[in-house]
């Protein structure tokens, strides 16, 4: 289901709540509204998802899949009903300067995926470079399904929209302009 924000406030708020989670070490408002006018203009499109149905897994988790581990198997497991093969699915790998939870690759599809809370910074960066950018929310997994539905995970795909190229070159302007009025206090000497 693609979800359309009806205002820049509107489109702040799920802007926040899909990438923060409440975790302040993520408050970015600045990027927040940045991510709220590509999603206004189109430049990217924001689609909700629902998990298939994935089986609770009993297997130890190996060390790199503590930390996020519900969300990092959920993730490998919807990568691979995508067709992605599992030698092309990735943990902690760096990419692009980052270090996203999950990369997975196939000849025509690159997708990133990134387990609770999300640098905002990294949607727009990262869809430059991939197609797709999966961001699988804290709570619980598909196969507790807890009562109230608010606490269970989600999953949201963030992917270029019919005006990112417009968008883009308008966004990287503002910020060369930008750069470009910065002063060095060295210059005054």
């Amino acid at each position: 289901m693609i979800i359309l924000s009806k205002n820049k406030e509107d489109a702040k708020d799920l802007v926040y709540n899909i990438l923060n989670q409440g975790d302040s070490r993520y408050n970015d408002p600045e990027r927040e509204e940045t991510l709220a006018d590509f999603l206004l203009n189109l430049a990217i499109i924001l689609e909700k998802k629902e998990i298939y149905f994935v089986e609770e897994f009993n297997e130890k988790f190996e060390k790199f899949l503590e930390i996020q581990g519900n969300q990092k198997s959920i993730g490998k497991e919807l990568l691979k009903i995508a067709g992605f093969k599992e030698q092309n699915i990735y943990f902690e790998r760096r990419l692009m300067g980052y270090q996203p939870d999950i990369f997975a690759e196939s000849e025509d599809k690159l997708v990133v995926v990134e387990c609770c809370s999300c640098k905002i910074k990294k949607i727009i960066d990262f869809l430059e470079k991939v197609d797709e950018i999966w961001i699988l929310t804290k709570g619980y997994p598909p196969w507790e399904n807890p009562k109230d539905k608010s606490e269970a995970m989600e999953w949201f795909v963030f992917r270029k929209g019919e005006n990112w190229d417009k968008t883009l070159i308008q966004y990287k302007k503002e910020i060369y302009e930008a750069i470009k009025n910065v002063r060095n206090p060295l210059d005054r000497i």
